[in-house]
């Protein structure tokens, strides 16, 4: 189980030296597919959350500074997932990847 990979001091870390390049990339304008909206219901947006943007003299994560009209960069992400769900009919899942600061 992932937990038990986790308390055995697996890092999850993949050696660079184990990774290889593609052998070959497929062109998008070759795929001839239809959308199909009801895979969004197997979708994550998935959003970087980390970084506290102290290097910017920040005291909170730079997803929470403040854009437009008192929406954050996160409430804007929030908003795009929103509307999706609401677009197409389908459960967008959405999840914040945090680092250690900003949790």
């Amino acid at each position: 189980s992932t937990f038990n990979s986790l308390v055995s001091g697996n890092t999850g870390i993949i050696p660079e030296s184990t990774i290889t390049p593609v052998p070959e990339l497929v062109h998008t304008d070759s795929i001839s597919t239809a959308p199909d909206s009801a895979l969004l219901s197997e979708t994550v947006v998935l959003k970087l959350n980390g970084g506290l943007g102290t290097g910017m003299g920040l005291d909170k994560a730079k997803s929470l500074l403040e854009v437009k009209n008192g929406d954050t960069f996160l409430d804007l992400t929030a908003k795009q997932v929103m509307c999706m769900r609401k677009e197409f009919g389908q459960n967008v899942k959405f999840m914040l990847m945090n680092s250690f600061s900003t949790s």
